[in-house]
């Protein structure tokens, strides 16, 4: 394939795939990457990321997230934390997005959790997402969800514990 092609075909397999560059601009902020893990059937729980830069001169914070009742029942802002050879994880009330900085919320790291999902989401499904930050307000973007596993780390779970309040 010559150079030329390979460039081509870089390019459109980039353009058909809104969840390598969709980008979403709320104020300051811009967010991309935002994806859902993948689940298996009956999972009652799920793990979505996304990417905020912070362009502007104050710092700002994501302090929420919401779904339609049909995907998931509640959001959660969750960290991961490796202590003593054990991951945990645990829900947090914000994650800060510095001035010139960016939050970068991926697999077997800090993430979204949607928690009671009643059906089961499918690969290529897109689902909207409703972001809250601190100064920037509610913005609402579209995720995909992956066709495959994502979790950074073995054994992880995003069952276990979820949602049990």
């Amino acid at each position: 394939m010559t150079l030329p092609r390979l460039s081509a075909l870089i390019v459109t397999v980039f353009l058909a795939n809104p969840a390598v560059c969709a980008e979403i601009k709320a104020g300051s902020l811009e967010i991309e990457g935002a994806r859902v893990g993948f689940m298996r059937p009956g999972q009652p729980n799920a793990a979505a990321f996304i990417e905020v830069e912070n362009k502007g001169p104050q710092a700002d914070r994501l302090t929420g997230i919401s779904f339609p009742k049909e995907v998931a029942q509640r959001g959660e802002l969750h960290t991961m934390k490796h202590e003593n050879g054990v991951m945990s994880m645990r829900e947090v009330q914000a994650f800060d997005i510095p001035s010139g900085g960016k939050l970068v919320l991926r697999p077997g790291s800090d993430h979204l959790m949607l928690i009671g999902v009643p059906k089961t989401l499918q690969p290529g499904q897109k689902i909207p997402m409703t972001l809250r930050f601190e100064k920037a307000g509610e913005v609402t973007v579209s995720a995909t969800v992956m066709d495959r596993p994502s979790h950074g780390s073995p054994g992880h779970d995003h069952n276990k514990d979820h949602g049990k309040r």
